[in-house]
């Protein structure tokens, strides 16, 4: 039923691919760039410049990735014309802090253009503030509501001042949350011959509750501009489990996880100008964080497994860009970062100590990348940009005996967008992506929900892989617009499941074989992309937009257990998304409903293959204006009470018989299915500014 929607959605558009002058987009769409003034946006009433962003037509909101460094992290939205100079504040939640009253304009940026710094991207929003001296605030009040009388308030504080070319800004998050990953349902245990020989009732319950507080100072400074932020956070998550057995014998089993964390961020940017076309930009940045990790097994039998970690980041980046003129423009730069991770795990079963290979492990990359790019604009229709990054890295960790890897990784890009006219654009990238190492994957892990332990991987390299991208853009009557993007990627140590034997150092052969992140060798990816924005006035609907996406996906690799091609590790064959959304200006109000497709991602680890079936999500909203600086919101969230299914089918075999794992060759053991249900929820939020 969802991709009939999708594929009808879709007809719509290209049936429409004829409309006629009148409404065609601004000539500025043949150019690359185009503007959206508040007035586009009147109708819909935003609060927020994401509430903006989210509707412009064509675009799929990218809050970036959450990786080391900075270049690699950012998002598809400017503002000002700048990337923030921060990684722990998001950009939904920066673009939430902009009330759509101080916006002037939304530039939508396609295909590139001399002078912008794309980061990376082939799209990008750029969020003009108005300018000028005032001060403004927000108190806003939410509260979720669950049928088992769980209750969930929420207050934003936030405020801001501008005067004289300087910024003050600062907000407060305090928040109480329910993790929608906890539910409850069924457990049950098949046999190989598929007989019945474990069933469970399994509940569980999962939230956090913490407080975040930023805040952000920004002046001119010896004739440049100084940008300063600063984010604190803490968060305190819990999770708890009760599980009856019924077969084939009456137990109870009682769980509980807890997980506190702070993190800390100091940021500083510094803008200046070193000619009428030159501009130096300098950003510092320091991330801490500290967390302390408890899983508790109460029954059957005392298991306790612990992790203290402290992590942090150092950033340094200096870029020059040099504009030559409207038509062609240069960058060049180099960034360095230093990272680290101190890690120390230990688990007891009835108190006595397991051994998990290596219990204290300390993770440290020291890198660098060069940088320097063009952008050129040889007419009204092409807009080419190439560049080359130089990444340099020195990784070191303690497990095992410890190791010591380096790396060169060269990163040529080109890409090309060319505009025919104001309907159509074709954009093409090639690119060599180098991704990055998850520190975790060095420390041992033990999972609350299977009881399965994972070791600390031993020798890991960044998966590296060479990316070709077409992307065509099709806009349509006034405000339509679809896109069809086609990826390959032709990837080199792609990082999954490998076999890690441990033993007792005295015997030839491993006691037991685990799990652990490692490279597999080389792979494929393959995903075909569709996005549409379908404005549905011409279908009676006055007031009416439908936004949809979703993406393909295939891949493969070779697995080191069983020697046979298949998927890589967690990679969903399908994710989709539709929003439909009314404006009723003349009863201040809209609403509309959002739906998240239901998706699949399966892993193949050493000694079973899991598979986790996440069902759809589905909300329907109505936001009503009661005045301009006074809105209320409600929401029915998962009306479907989406499903938490995982099955596992899970193999034996002795280490010594098959030690690359238990898949490699042994029988199938028995088959876990479980299937857990988070209910349907309500939302309310009052929303209240000051100011302009």
């Amino acid at each position: 039923m969802k991709r009939t929607i999708l594929a009808v959605a879709l007809a719509a558009a290209a049936t429409q691919a004829h409309a006629q002058a009148a409404d065609t987009p601004s000539a500025e769409a043949a150019q690359g760039v185009i503007a959206f003034e508040p007035a586009y946006f009147s109708d819909a009433r935003p609060n927020t410049a994401m509430d903006m962003v989210k509707r412009l037509p064509g675009f799929t909101f990218d809050a970036g990735d959450s990786v080391r460094g900075f270049a690699g992290a950012a998002g598809n939205v400017l503002i000002d014309g700048e990337r923030p100079a921060s990684k722990r504040d998001r950009l939904d939640d920066l673009l939430t802090r902009i009330p759509a009253s101080q916006v002037e304009r939304i530039e939508l940026i396609r295909g590139g253009a001399p002078g912008v710094d794309m980061q990376g991207q082939t799209v990008l929003a750029n969020v003009i503030r108005k300018k000028g001296a005032g001060a403004r605030g927000l108190i806003a009040l939410g509260t979720q509501y669950y049928p088992d009388g769980r209750v969930t308030p929420a207050l934003r504080l936030e405020g801001s001042r501008t005067w004289d070319g300087k910024r003050l800004e600062g907000s407060l998050l305090a928040y109480t949350n329910v993790d929608d990953d906890a539910g409850e349902g069924p457990r049950v245990r098949y046999g190989p011959g598929g007989a019945e020989i474990e069933r469970a009732w399994r509940d569980e319950t999962a939230g956090a509750d913490g407080a975040r507080l930023k805040g952000g100072f920004q002046t001119p400074l010896a004739g440049g501009k100084l940008s300063a932020n600063a984010t604190l956070e803490y968060d305190s998550w819990g999770w708890s489990m009760d599980e009856a057995r019924t077969l084939p014998s009456p137990q109870l089993a009682l769980s509980s996880q807890d997980n506190d964390q702070i993190n800390g961020e100091l940021g500083l940017q510094y803008d200046h100008a070193l000619g009428p076309r030159t501009e130096l930009q300098t950003v510092l940045i320091q991330q801490l964080r500290d967390s302390a990790y408890l899983l508790h097994q109460t029954a059957p039998g005392d298991v306790r497994f612990t992790e203290d970690a402290r992590a942090g980041e150092s950033i340094a980046r200096g870029v020059v860009r040099f504009r030559k003129s409207d038509a062609l423009s240069f960058e060049w730069g180099a960034e360095a970062a230093f990272n680290f991770l101190d890690s120390t795990v230990a688990m007891t079963v009835g108190g006595a100590p397991v051994d998990l290979g290596d219990e204290n492990v300390r993770v440290e990359e020291l890198r660098g990348e060069g940088f320097l790019s063009s952008a050129w604009k040889p007419g009204k229709t092409l807009t080419v940009e190439a560049g080359a990054r130089v990444e340099v890295s020195k990784i070191s960790q303690t497990s095992y005996g410890g190791a010591e890897s380096s790396f060169v990784y060269p990163k040529p890009r080109l890409v090309a967008s060319w505009s025919p006219d104001d309907r159509n654009q074709l954009r093409l990238r090639v690119e060599r992506e180098v991704g990055q190492l998850d520190f975790g994957d060095f420390v041992s892990s033990l999972s609350a929900s299977t009881g399965v332990t994972s070791a600390g991987a031993r020798e890991l390299a960044p998966e590296q892989s060479w990316t070709y991208e077409a992307a065509y853009e099709r806009r349509f009557w006034k405000d339509g617009a679809a896109v069809l993007t086609l990826r390959h990627q032709a990837i080199e140590d792609v990082v999954d499941r490998v076999p890690v034997a441990i033993g007792d150092g005295v015997a030839p052969e491993p006691d037991e074989v685990f799990d652990a992140a490692g490279n597999l060798g080389d792979g494929t990816s393959d995903q075909v992309q569709v996005s549409l924005t379908l404005p549905l006035e011409r279908l009676a609907v006055k007031g009416g937009l439908l936004k949809a996406a979703a993406t393909w996906s295939w891949s493969s690799v070779s697995d080191p257990t069983t020697g046979e091609d298949r998927r890589i590790s967690d990679q969903p064959p399908l994710t989709g998304e539709l929003h439909f959304t009314q404006d009723l200006p003349l009863h201040k109000l809209n609403w509309g409903i959002d739906a998240y497709l239901a998706k699949e991602f399966t892993s193949f680890n050493v000694n079973e293959v899991r598979t986790i079936e996440l069902g759809a999500w589905y909300t329907a909203f109505v936001e009503y204006r009661l005045r301009p600086n006074l809105s209320l919101r409600l929401e029915a969230q998962n009306l479907d009470s989406r499903d938490y299914r995982t099955i596992r089918r899970v193999y034996d075999c002795a280490a010594d018989v098959c030690p690359t794992g238990a898949r490699a060759g042994g029988a199938l053991s028995y088959v876990a299915d479980q299937d857990l249900d988070f209910d349907p929820f309500v939302y309310f939020r009052v929303r209240r500014t000051f100011g302009g």
